[in-house]
């Protein structure tokens, strides 16, 4: 989640942000350089439920934009058959979606529009009419629940890492949610549809090799957004669409849709149970049968500076490990350690530093564009994989426990003028 280009922007419910206009103006594409979408381009100008943005419209090929927003190409290694490259087109989701609505005899108009004046200010009176709907006021329940229930003693511990391998990852993905199957040995990714990156698909790939095995691509009305695989089923969702998908594990057939009345962010499961997060404080627990929500929690932890029980909030990708609820947390380099029962957050990952922000392809993306979002789990082999939206690798680490409280307690020991602002030690005063 964190959509790019008019994301999600706290405060922003009306209007987008200084920030945003930068990043929509400096990437945004002229009608003219997409002439040839009507024939073969991925990329056409057309209204969408995000802000003012060029979208997929027309497949032009399994991995190859020819005008690429007049700037670049993207072919990825691919290993698909003619008859797989062709099931991957946005026609032949399209084609599996109108047949699942005729057997489940729905009739369903398009998702509003999310973009533009009008719905904007839309989205302002049902903020009048609906008071739960406005974040102020959402902020006020969260934090209001957060003091319920049993009290932490203690803050959550920090902990760090150690990178134990890397591998190469698809960088054009703009990576909303992943999940390692041992059994298989494929890595599922889902990812969403900046006009910058590869679009919204769901994925199969070998992890020693970076191919990507097999994919099916949607349409840019949906913002894809976390997965989950359980049992032969993977389950993706939408961000503001309202909707999930089910499909076949293996093949990736559509097998069915399934409503909700928030944004979808991440999503995983505990083998009895799908889980899920919308960018606030809350979990939202789901029957993976009946596709129905069951109960939810919000996630909380004893705040250091204010002693007080804090609403976790920007929940993004999920992964069940060990019995706990691992989460991003959007815009930062932590992962929380969530405990299932209570939605106390029992520990904090600190991976700052992982990213190589020097390369000059992730220097390129604005700070959401270029987060960490992807966590994946070989319940196996006991191994953790971390990775992010246009990251050019997957990272296998290992998690150092307490390494981030020392490095805390090594800062305050430092005379004041000695520590470097910007994150790292500088005794001698070389950076300032």
């Amino acid at each position: 989640a964190g959509q790019g280009i008019g994301g999600k922007q706290e405060g922003c419910r009306l209007f987008p942000s200084s920030s945003m206009l930068s990043s929509m103006y400096r990437r945004m594409a002229p009608p003219f350089l997409c002439f040839a979408a009507v024939v073969h381009c991925s990329y056409a100008w057309s209204p969408t439920p995000h802000i003012m943005q060029p979208t997929r419209f027309l497949p032009c090929g399994p991995e190859r934009c020819l005008c690429s927003l007049g700037r670049r190409s993207y072919r990825a290694p691919m290993s698909m058959t003619n008859q797989e490259e062709q099931s991957s087109t946005i026609e032949a989701w399209e084609a599996e979606y109108q047949a699942l609505q005729a057997r489940k005899g729905v009739v369903r108009t398009q998702p509003q529009q999310d973009g533009g004046f009008f719905g904007k200010l839309g989205q302002a009176f049902s903020q009048v009419l609906e008071p739960k709907s406005d974040p102020v006021v959402m902020a006020n329940l969260e934090a209001s629940e957060a003091k319920k229930g049993p009290r932490q003693i203690d803050a959550p511990p920090v902990d760090g890492f150690r990178v134990v391998r890397e591998y190469q990852h698809v960088k054009e993905s703009f990576t909303q949610g992943v999940q390692w199957s041992h059994k298989e040995k494929i890595w599922y990714e889902g990812s969403g549809g900046p006009s910058f990156s590869q679009g919204t698909r769901i994925a199969k790939m070998d992890l020693e090799s970076g191919k990507v095995l097999k994919y099916r691509s949607l349409p840019a009305r949906h913002f894809g957004e976390g997965i989950t695989v359980l049992g032969n089923k993977l389950y993706q969702l939408t961000w503001r669409s309202n909707v999930g998908f089910v499909y076949d594990k293996d093949s990736f057939e559509l097998l069915d849709d399934f409503q909700y009345d928030h944004e979808g962010w991440g999503l995983t499961n505990n083998g009895k149970e799908l889980i899920m997060s919308d960018g606030s404080a809350t979990l939202y627990f789901h029957d993976p049968e009946t596709l129905k929500e069951t109960r939810k929690m919000t996630v909380r932890y004893l705040a250091k500076r204010s002693g007080e029980m804090t609403p976790l909030r920007r929940l993004n990708d999920l992964q069940w490990v060990k019995g706990k609820i691992f989460s991003n947390i959007w815009e930062a380099d932590r992962i929380a350690v969530i405990n299932p029962e209570t939605g106390i957050v029992e520990r904090f990952i600190d991976l700052k530093g992982m990213l190589d922000e020097s390369d000059p392809w992730i220097q390129q993306w604005t700070r959401s564009d270029r987060c960490l979002n992807g966590i994946a789990y070989d319940e196996v082999d006991d191994r953790l994989f971390v990775t992010g939206k246009m990251w050019t690798k997957i990272y296998e680490i290992e998690v150092v426990e307490g390494a981030g409280d020392k490095e805390e307690m090594d800062k305050k020991s430092l005379p004041k003028d000695y520590y470097n602002p910007a994150g790292s030690f500088d005794p001698l005063g070389m950076s300032r």
